[in-house]
Order: structure tokens, then sequence, then C-alpha cells
């Protein structure tokens, strides 16, 4: 370290001869440092008090206070204890009561007069000392104020995922609820002209003779009923088994899409003739791949039960085409459609696009939809707008996931 690259700190000299604290001054001159000079011991104790110092340099002979009371004095208060301290001696005789004197905590001597270089040699090795733990002070604090940095981050950041997991368990209970409420009143829907027809029935069959048409027809009604309530508590049971990560698909080869389709939607002939809703059907002679059929036959009936509720009296249009390695299966109807606040949460559980006092239904079969098909590797997207109906496209692997050819999108 040269004299000029001692960065700027404080150094106290005591002594009661000015001529003394002006050489000593001028000898330290080169370093740049902060030097603060005090005439007597009792000077020296008030200085300390108000600044931090990196050495005292104080003579031993001085009126009031000696330079050996006032290291005493500086010992005696905790918070001055480590302050480095050399003594300043003008006479040979005293050099034995200056060695005596490291008893205070003096941790060097010189003599009057000082010799320059000898002096500064010193005075560098205190001020690195002082700069070096000051450095390391502040390092120390700064990896304190670090800790307390990351502590408080860390503290913000649990704050706010549990603020984040209350308000999702208050949605969660939220969407129980009004699913609870939803499930009550679609189950106990078919019931009512369940009962009523085993009503209707028992008279039948009271009467003198049993109208069997009559009957038929009744019975028919409540076949339709029981139909329903068994969808409803199947939707209930996936919903269950997709939460759970327990839905098994069972595969099958040479399963022909067009065909499963073909047969869904006549089986929903009489729905789209009472939602006055054409329905057709635009596939090829065979679209094969290996997938569950059960499993298929429950997202084509699905889409289309969807298509028939909110497409009412407008055309359905069901097309079924290969792609490669993949079968591609479009659903559109001409109905109310939905914005985008909706498409992006409508393969939700629960979600639903409208109140279900309009259309019913329990918000569980498009993310049943979307849960299987994922499960058969493929994907499925929605295009709508207010007003202008919706098309739902299913994207299929002809190859159960894993296999070659099967679980990549299907480029268009």
């Amino acid at each position: 370290m040269q004299p000029g690259d001692v960065q700027r700190t404080s150094v106290l000299l005591v002594d009661d001869q000015p001529a003394d604290l002006a050489a000593l001054e001028r000898h330290l001159d080169p370093f740049a440092l902060h030097l603060v000079k005090a005439h007597s011991g009792e000077e020296a104790l008030h200085r300390i008090e108000d600044e931090e110092f990196a050495l005292v340099l104080m003579d031993v002979r001085m009126p009031g206070l000696s330079g050996f009371e006032t290291a005493r004095i500086l010992r005696e208060n905790e918070s001055e204890r480590h302050v480095p301290l050399i003594f300043l001696t003008g006479a040979p005789r005293e050099e034995a009561s200056v060695a005596h004197a490291y008893a205070t905590g003096a941790v060097d001597w010189l003599r009057k007069p000082v010799e320059p270089e000898t002096l500064r040699a010193k005075v560098r090795v205190f001020v690195e000392l002082h700069r070096e733990r000051e450095a390391l002070r502040r390092h120390e604090a700064r990896l304190r104020e670090r800790e307390r940095e990351a502590l408080e981050e860390k503290r913000l950041r649990a704050e706010a995922e549990r603020e984040r997991l209350v308000v999702e368990l208050r949605e969660a209970v939220r969407l129980r609820d009004e699913f609870l409420s939803v499930a009550s009143h679609e189950l106990k829907t078919p019931l009512t002209p369940l009962a009523l027809r085993l009503q209707m029935m028992w008279q039948e069959l009271e009467a003198e003779p049993p109208n069997r048409e009559r009957l038929r027809r009744h019975v028919e009604a409540v076949r339709g009923q029981m139909r329903r309530m068994t969808t409803l508590v199947d939707s209930l049971l996936d919903a269950t088994r997709l939460t759970n990560g327990q839905l098994v698909l069972r595969y099958e080869r040479n399963v022909d899409l067009a065909a499963v389709v073909r047969d869904v939607a006549s089986a929903f002939e009489s729905q789209a003739m009472r939602a006055e809703c054409p329905l057709t059907v635009e596939a090829a002679d065979r679209v094969e791949g290996q997938w569950d059929v059960l499993r298929l036959e429950q997202v084509v009936a699905n889409l289309l039960s969807n298509a028939l509720k909110f497409g009412a009296g407008c055309p359905v249009h069901v097309r079924v085409e290969a792609r490669g390695e993949w079968a591609r299966l479009t659903v559109r109807d001409g109905g109310i459609g939905m914005d985008e606040d909706v498409r992006t949460r409508i393969f939700g559980r629960f979600e639903r696009g409208v109140s279900e006092r309009h259309y019913g239904g329990l918000g569980l079969g498009l993310f049943i939809t979307h849960q299987v098909v994922k499960a058969l590797g493929g994907h499925i997207l929605v295009e709508s707008a207010p007003g202008l109906g919706s098309t739902f496209v299913v994207e299929l692997p002809c190859s159960p996931p894993g296999e070659a050819g099967g679980g990549g999108r299907l480029d268009s």
C-alpha cells in the first residue's frame, strides 16, 4: 500500500505540545487520513465518544490525565476497548514505564521525536487492519441485510401462497356448494315425472281391462327418466375417477371412429328432432385406430348433447376424417356460441357458459370429454363467438400414447 492509496480513515493525535501535533500531522499527510487533534487526555476521551478511530497516537506525559490514565479509562469502556493505541514518549527513562503500560492496552510505542518512515509503517499496518475490519463488517452487514430481505421475501411469498390457497379454497367451496345445489336439482328432476308415471301406471293396472298401449308409453317414459338418472350418476362417478386419477382405458384394435359416430348420432335423432336441429354426419367409410370404444362413444355423445342443447333450432354438422396417423372429429352447431372468457374455462370441472336454470346439466360433460381425450393422447379445442355457434375439434392418435405415431399433436 502506497501512502496515497490509504482510504480516508480517522486517526486521533493526542499531545499537549502543538509543535509535536503539527509534526505528526505533517508526517501522516501523504496518507490523506482524517486526522483529529486533542491537546489533553480529557479532550481525547470526548473525541473518542463522538467518532470512531482506526488508531490513537498519544503522548505519555500530559498535564491532567496522563497517557497511561487515559488509556486505562479507554479500556474500561467496552465500546472503545478495541481501538489500537500507540504511546509516544520523549525520554529514554520512560521506556520501562511504557513497556509496563502495555497492560493498559497499548499495542506499541514510539520515541520522540518520531522517525517519519517508522511512524508511517506502523500507522499503515493499523489503518489496513481497520479497513479490512470495516470491509468485513460491511460485508457481514450486507449479508445480514440480504438474509433479512430473503426472509422477508420468503415470508411475503408464503403469505401470497397462503392467500392464493385461501382464495382457491373459497372458490373450491363455492364451486362445491354450487355443484351440490345443481346436482341435487338435476337428480331430483327425473324423480318427479318418474313418480308421476308410476302413479299413472298403477291406476292403469287397476283399470278393467288395463290399457296396454298407455302402459307401454308410461314404461317408455319411465325408462327414459331412468336413463337420464343413470347418465347423471355415471357423470358423477366419472368426474370422481378423473379427479382421483383412476380412469381406466380399455383399448381395442381396429375401432372404426366413423361407425361409432354414426351409431351415436342415430341415437340422438329423436332429440335432434325435438330440438329442431337438422343433424348431418359426414364421415369416410372407415377411420380406424386403437381406442376405448365406450370412452369414444362418451366423447361423441357429450359433444352432440352439447351441440343440440346450445344450438336448438340450428343445424348440427358432424364430420369424421383421417389425417395420416391421426383421426379428427368435428362437431359444429349454429347456436348461441360463447365469448373468450367462457372458452378459456369451458373444459373445467363444474364450469358452464350459461345459467343452469336455462339449460340444466351438471357442468361435467365437457370436463369429462377433455379428460378422456387427453387420456387417449389427443387434443380438443373450440372455436366460437357469441351468436355464431361453436365448433369443437377432437384430434386423436390412431395408436395409443407411447406407441409409434401416438401422442403427438396433429398439424393442420
